[in-house]
């Protein structure tokens, strides 16, 4: 009993102490408002730009939004970007395609009863699932509650249909989904999608796994809007990227789609994020 005592503690001390991880109160501090700094600001209007700029022949405006690995900033990035395409006036809906591990409900403080996979399971309306002007011009919907088969319910007709509603009433729609090196999930958007965005975090994603990420995207016939990098300074170099240099700086993965670098987040900050 005691060394099994001592083994829970160590593990929530471990889970308390991991740097990769953030508390909801900082993932929060993230979010763009007011009061963001403006270069940070502008980063993400040239994300936007250039997002813009490469789905522009596509009749389809769904983003899907992915990373290699958990702990890239993803969540805080699709938000971010759905934020900024508001900003312009458009009809932006945010979905959290994440049902193994929701997070925009706790960014918003939303009700989580209510959501993606109660839609996807018929057990609401999609004006249920919907929380309107959670900021101007922005709409989400949330995962909704935990269910036991996220990638049944996104391969599902249910999720085909959905989108198709959706499309008709929103400029664009983000998806937030799960690292695509980690669960298929995200993988399966690829017919419903204009393209995916991969987010990849200075000093941490490995070259490799943005080659296997791209590799699985490819295979599922998905097409590659661009990357974004996250959490890094203006001054940031070398580290798993190495010889590789920036993503935004070569067309190594030309055949992908555009490769955009869209800026310094953080700035000179070393906060994490979620």
């Amino acid at each position: 009993m005691s060394s099994l005592m001592n083994g829970s503690r160590n593990s929530k001390k471990n889970k308390k102490d991991d740097p990769l991880r953030t508390s909801i109160h900082v993932a929060r501090s993230h979010i763009i408002n007011e009061n963001t700094k403006f270069v940070i600001s502008e980063a993400y209007k040239l994300a936007r730009t250039n997002i813009m700029f490469s789905m522009a022949s596509s009749p389809n405006k769904v983003i899907t939004v992915t990373s290699s690995n958990p702990s890239e900033a993803k969540t805080t990035t699709t938000v971010n970007l759905a934020i900024t395409f508001a900003m312009t006036g458009a009809k932006v809906l945010l979905i959290d395609g994440d049902m193994r591990k929701p997070f925009v409900n706790k960014l918003f403080k939303l009700d989580k009863n209510t959501g993606l996979s109660m839609v996807l399971s018929g057990m609401c309306t999609v004006a249920e699932a919907i929380r309107s002007n959670i900021r101007d011009n922005l709409d989400i919907i949330t995962a909704g509650p935990i269910p036991p088969n996220p990638v049944e319910l996104l391969g599902s007709d249910n999720m085909k249909q959905l989108i198709e509603i959706l499309g008709a009433h929103y400029d664009y729609i983000f998806v937030d989904m799960p690292p695509v090196n980690v669960v298929s999930d995200a993988l399966l958007l690829a017919p419903l999608s204009a393209g995916y965005i991969l987010v990849i975090r200075d000093n941490y994603t490995k070259y490799s796994d943005v080659q296997q990420a791209l590799s699985q995207i490819s295979m599922a016939n998905g097409k590659m809007l661009g990357f974004i990098k996250t959490i890094c300074r203006s001054d940031s170099r070398g580290g798993y990227y190495g010889k590789y240099g920036r993503y935004g700086r070569y067309g190594k993965y030309g055949k992908y789609g555009n490769a955009y670098k869209y800026g310094d987040y953080y700035g000179e900050s070393d906060s994490k994020d979620a």
